[in-house]
């Protein structure tokens, strides 16, 4: 079992999401060891906590926890970065400098300057690692059958409706949601209708917003509301071939299609995936194929970066400051 056979898989940042990237691990079919990097001792005992409460595993060699990166082995098969935003670049330096990492797999929003996507995606070419960013709608196989289904539709317009769930932080899942099933990648966002207040996030030192952004992917439009308060999230989307409304943490879905004669139906499925759930079948795409279904960097990039511009902008238009970070999570 040992060897060449032997996938080696670490975790860079073990808080909330680094921790169910661990739990997920312990469903692998593969023979893997687990590598940690988390400076913070408490955050590495939850992680652990989280770890021992899932079934054990035989196909698991070794785990082994560390607080920097230094500790972790030479040559890596599958690295996940899940720390904050603020440190994530320096963070994905400092690993492409001093390890040799063939896949890895970054958490979003990327990074708060646009300098940094740049910066980061030279290293990439010089390293020759390749990269992925978790939007994992597109892992969801409800939503793996819509985007074939969508594939024939002219037009998509894509609506997002809900209170208090986290604009800054989510907005650019719904944006590469709507991407993935349109096949677009040509960005232009307006940002008149966000509240013209910034909003502090439940982490400090971070901001969030509310109101409402408007954009659109190539010919298709999409509109993103959240409220200040909360309010359940929903998502309808509307074309010539079909129209649909999703209430995702319900498994909900009503739909008409036209070659129904646009008569409504009621389905319930399981639409949303854990991360705990995921990251088994992410990390044997990787290791197995060379790909997965998450976007690439550089396709990550295309929406990122506009993102980031129209919230700096919108930032200055409403303190009169201009800002090259844009500090959300």
């Amino acid at each position: 079992k040992k060897g060449k056979f032997l996938k080696k898989i670490a975790i860079i940042g073990a808080g909330q999401l680094g921790s169910r990237y661990l739990q997920g691990l312990t469903l692998t079919k593969q023979n893997i060891s687990i590598e940690v990097v988390e400076p913070f001792e408490q955050s590495r005992l939850t992680a652990v906590e989280r770890y021992e409460v899932m079934p054990s595993n035989a196909n698991i060699h070794s785990i082994d926890l560390y607080d920097s990166i230094e500790g972790l082995s030479a040559e890596l098969d599958v690295v996940i970065v899940s720390t904050n935003s603020d440190v994530r670049p320096q963070i994905v330096k400092e690993l492409l400098a001093k390890k040799k990492v063939h896949y890895l797999v970054l958490e979003k929003v990327l990074f708060q300057t646009v300098e940094a996507y740049s910066e980061v995606l030279q290293l990439l070419k010089e390293t020759g690692t390749k990269c992925w960013v978790n939007h994992p709608r597109r892992m969801f196989p409800f939503y793996k059958a819509l985007q074939k289904t969508l594939s024939k539709a002219e037009q998509i317009n894509y609506v997002v409706q809900g209170g208090a769930w986290g604009m800054g932080c989510n907005s650019l899942h719904f944006i590469d949601h709507l991407s993935f099933l349109s096949g677009n990648t040509d960005l232009v966002l307006n940002y008149d209708a966000l509240h013209r207040k910034i909003y502090d996030a439940k982490r400090v030192g971070f901001v969030e917003f509310n109101g409402t952004l408007n954009g659109t992917l190539g010919e298709h439009t999409f509109s993103l509301h959240c409220a200040k308060e909360f309010v359940p999230t929903t998502i309808t989307l509307t074309s010539d071939i079909l129209t649909m409304f999703i209430d995702e943490s319900n498994g909900y879905i009503r739909i008409a299609r036209k070659e129904n004669d646009w008569k409504w139906e009621e389905i319930d499925e399981k639409i949303v995936y854990f991360q705990s759930e995921l990251t088994h079948t992410l990390v044997e795409q990787l290791t197995q194929t060379g790909h997965c279904d998450l976007p690439e960097y550089e396709t990550a990039m295309q929406l990122h970066i506009p993102f980031i511009q129209t919230l700096l902008a919108h930032m200055e238009d409403v303190s009169g400051k201009a800002s090259m970070l844009c500090p959300i999570t």
